[in-house]
């Protein structure tokens, strides 16, 4: 799969890390919430990348 690909879907899923993590601590208070918030997108993104890497790119 293409490269910048990759890494702009893990650039674009860093945004909902640092400010989902950031709320979930406002609210909760506890390092537990924030980890479980980082390990749900990290799953998320394996799971978007691994779809993707997998699809054969269309010819223009």
């Amino acid at each position: 799969m293409n490269w910048a690909w990759i890494m702009g879907m893990m650039i674009l899923t860093a945004v909902p890390a640092i400010i989902g993590g950031g709320l979930f601590w406002h609210f909760f208070e506890k390092w537990t919430a924030v980890i479980i918030w980082e390990v749900v997108l990290l799953c998320i993104m394996s799971f978007l990348i691994a779809k993707g890497a997998g699809a054969k790119s269309e010819a223009h």
